[in-house]
């Protein structure tokens, strides 16, 4: 009995962010698939798998949290404004450390309840 196994196109090419209109280069983070923009940190629904360039949706990913990993690590959480789906990707040495911050510290400027009616007891 043989064994089938799906291979998957990578692609190593540079491209211009659908959002903030920058040229964006994989090689500038050392990676060989880079998928969001390190400017504006948006991307485009393009993977099935990472790498793989196969999905069919395209459309725009929008950066709308972090998480960080036991070891430290971040990542970004992008959800895909056609499809919903939500998908992380690892953050690269080169990405706008301000924007960042300011989507890590969202929670904290957009609560959801007032804070005047916290208390201290």
């Amino acid at each position: 009995m043989s064994r089938h196994t799906t291979h998957f196109h990578t692609t190593h090419e540079s491209f211009i962010c659908i959002e903030c209109g920058r040229s964006v280069a994989p090689a500038a983070s050392g990676t060989q698939n880079r998928n969001h923009c390190p400017h504006c940190l948006s991307s485009r629904h393009v993977d099935l798998r990472p790498g793989d360039r196969r999905s069919g949706c395209r459309g725009s990913m929008h950066a709308i949290g972090v998480h960080v990993q036991s070891n430290g690590e971040w990542s970004i959480i992008h959800r895909c404004s056609n499809c919903g789906i939500l998908k992380m990707n690892r953050i690269g040495p080169d990405d706008c450390e301000h924007a960042l911050l300011g989507l890590a510290a969202r929670p904290l400027t957009q609560l959801p309840f007032p804070l005047e009616g916290l208390r201290n007891e």
